[in-house]
């Protein structure tokens, strides 16, 4: 992938050295196209491209890249896996490259905004219209590819990470505190919300268009993931022909995403979704396919590697094992802070950035499984929810008298799992399932007592209940699948993928988020997928004689980061130490005892808070380098 940044200013400010913040906007994401910069400037606008070559290596993929006729000038960051047909199917003819870029440019120059929902593939980019002095900025539809924008009074600002806006603009940093109520929840801000209260975030399958001339901006989408899904009837059952068609398609994802003029790789980690990817590329691939599988020191649930071990050898790639250690974390810990940008806090972004920088050198291009569990239903809590009738009641019931037992870690693991059913609405619960923290022992009680209720004035649940209001008419298995693919995956799984390899110049694709084969799924009903709540079913069905039954068949391992052990150990010295560090510099924020009460009573083994401490030391750590301004007044 690559990154870009884009500044356009009401008034030419060449006082106030525009090209300068430019330059340096390039500079904070050159990691993610190491390997050539390009700048463009018409006036009040500037557009900076970092280029992580992928096809066509030559100069001729150059960019910012100016359309044949001259008109036109992108900056993309992406792959469109079909472009090849698209050249064919729209008469792009005489192009100077044998880049995807080039083909997106004419395509657009060809059909505007229209040529959006003919893209396969994951993009995140801007086009200018230099004639019409228009600027359109464009995310593919399952929010793969990240996109940060500020527009306010002085001009439009945007970039593929939130370090590459702070550095085109010299506002003060002021925290959003609507976002900072769902990180407490989630570990980040949701659809377009960040925890900057003036930078938002493209939504996924959207654009936006801006007139430089008068600045007036409209947001659309041109592409909606609930849309897809045609209302099923309830009873249907899965059939042969959902089975063929389920693997038809995931071949043909696979197929289309080696396409590469550099090595391709794979993340294989022993697990169904990794393992059918390396099956059907290997059938594809020409030459030999490198597999990287991981061991850490940290793992706590068994080693997958000799799983991944098989599978390597039955597709005879070339597979690698690699080793990493849990040392130094602290640092760690702060690099991707730094990279995120915000306190990001799903602890699995450092495994992954350990495995980017160890196969940083060998290979360019990863693909990688993200999406299965989404798509076909991988989560205990999908089949969970089926019974959400009759747990619902029964929750609650038991919530009351489990009230009366011993306090202990295991009772409050309990109470939280109680607490999610027995809420006061599906949407509510829904969203309770996908986090550690829970209604009655509220998280914003870390802040001061005044911060904390104006906190708690914004809805931590407001993006599953709008989503949830379009997704309601679909049956239980697919309401939960499609708030997931609308929410948990593009605002925390694919934002943790994509910062945490990015930090090391590496791309990853996921097969299982192609166009088709995602607009396949969704249409299905969630008996089809998971019959009597037998995870992802339909996957594993199609897969039978593609990958070994021991891993169709095997429990799902998983992988869980010991974070709340290292907030015990390596990492104790670092937590108070910035705790210290800010209890100084913004004295009224935080309620450093309350802090300090959670931490002795997780260290006691009395509860386990191990998951809100971790959120809060990723926060501590973005707060004391950035000198953010935390307000009561800036809820919206």
């Amino acid at each position: 992938m690559c990154g870009i940044i884009g500044l356009a200013t009401v008034s030419d400010q060449r006082s106030q050295n525009p090209e300068a913040r430019v330059q340096e906007a390039l500079r904070v994401i050159r990691h993610r196209g190491p390997d050539d910069q390009g700048l463009y400037n018409d006036r009040n606008f500037w557009l900076g491209h970092a280029r992580l070559s992928v096809l066509d290596l030559s100069s001729a993929g150059h960019q910012p890249m100016k359309s044949a006729c001259g008109r036109f000038v992108i900056a993309y960051n992406g792959e469109v896996y079909n472009y090849r047909e698209l050249a064919a199917n729209y008469g792009i003819t005489d192009l100077r490259s044998a880049s995807d870029t080039e083909v997106v440019l004419q395509l657009f120059a060809q059909q505007g905004v229209d040529s959006l929902i003919k893209l396969n593939g994951i993009f995140a980019f801007s086009v200018y219209d230099k004639y019409e002095r228009k600027l359109w900025l464009m995310r593919d539809r399952m929010g793969v590819k990240p996109l940060y924008y500020r527009l306010d009074a002085t001009g439009l600002a945007f970039a593929s990470e939130i370090k590459g806006v702070h550095a085109l603009t010299s506002h003060a940093l002021t925290c959003n505190v609507a976002g900072l109520n769902e990180w407490l929840y989630y570990g980040n801000s949701l659809g377009d919300r960040t925890l900057y209260r003036d930078i938002k975030q493209l939504l996924p399958g959207s654009y936006l268009e801006l007139d430089l001339t008068t600045f007036e901006c409209v947001e659309q989408k041109y592409w909606t993931l609930e849309e897809q899904a045609a209302i099923p009837a309830s009873g249907s059952e899965p059939n042969k022909c959902m089975v063929s068609e389920t693997r038809r398609l995931l071949e043909l994802a696979v197929q289309r995403q080696i396409v590469s003029d550099v090595p391709v790789g794979i993340f294989l980690s022993g697990g169904i979704d990794s393992s059918a990817i390396a099956a059907f590329a290997s059938r594809h691939y020409k030459g030999r396919l490198a597999t990287y599988s991981v061991g850490f020191d940290f793992a706590k649930n068994g080693s997958e590697l000799p799983k991944a071990r098989r599978v390597a050898a039955l597709c005879h790639t070339d597979h690698n094992e690699l080793y990493i250690s849990g040392k130094d974390i602290g640092n760690l810990v702060e690099k991707m802070v730094l990279h995120h940008g915000m306190p990001f806090s799903d602890a699995a972004n450092i495994p992954l950035y350990l495995m980017a920088e160890r196969i940083k050198g060998h290979t360019k291009v990863v693909l990688q499984g993200d999406g299965g569990d989404e798509l076909f239903g991988g989560y205990r809590r999908y089949t969970t929810l089926r019974y959400y009738r009759l747990l619902h009641p029964l929750a609650k019931l038991l919530r009351r008298v489990h009230s009366y037992a011993p306090e202990s870690a295991q009772y409050h693991r309990i109470q939280r799992y109680l607490s999610a059913f027995s809420a006061a609405d599906l949407t509510t619960t829904i969203a309770l399932l996908v986090t550690a923290e829970n209604q009655q022992s509220k998280p914003s009680d870390i802040f001061m007592p005044s911060f904390s209720r104006e906190i708690d004035k914004a809805d931590p649940f407001e993006r599953f209940r709008s989503l949830h209001e379009v997704c309601r008419h679909y049956d239980i298995g697919n309401q939960m699948s499609l708030i997931d693919l609308l929410v948990v995956l593009p605002d925390i799984y694919l934002e943790k993928v994509d910062r945490s390899t990015m930090a090391a110049s590496l791309e990853v694709r996921v097969p299982f988020l192609d166009n088709d084969l995602v607009e396949y799924a969704v249409s299905l009903p969630g008996n089809s997928k998971m019959p009597f709540g037998r995870k992802k079913w339909l996957l594993k069905t199609a897969l039978k004689g593609i990958i070994p039954d021991e891993i169709l068949l095997g429990p799902k391992t998983g992988f869980g980061v010991p974070y709340g052990q290292w907030l015990q150990t390596s990492l104790k010295a670092l937590f108070f130490d910035h705790l210290a560090t800010f209890s100084r510099t913004q004295p009224d924020v935080l309620n450093i005892e309350h802090v300090k009460h959670l931490f002795s009573r997780t260290e006691a083994g009395l509860q386990n808070h191990s998951s809100l401490l971790w959120k809060t030391l990723n926060l501590l750590i973005w707060a004391n380098s950035t000198n953010i301004i935390f307000s009561e007044q800036n809820i919206n």
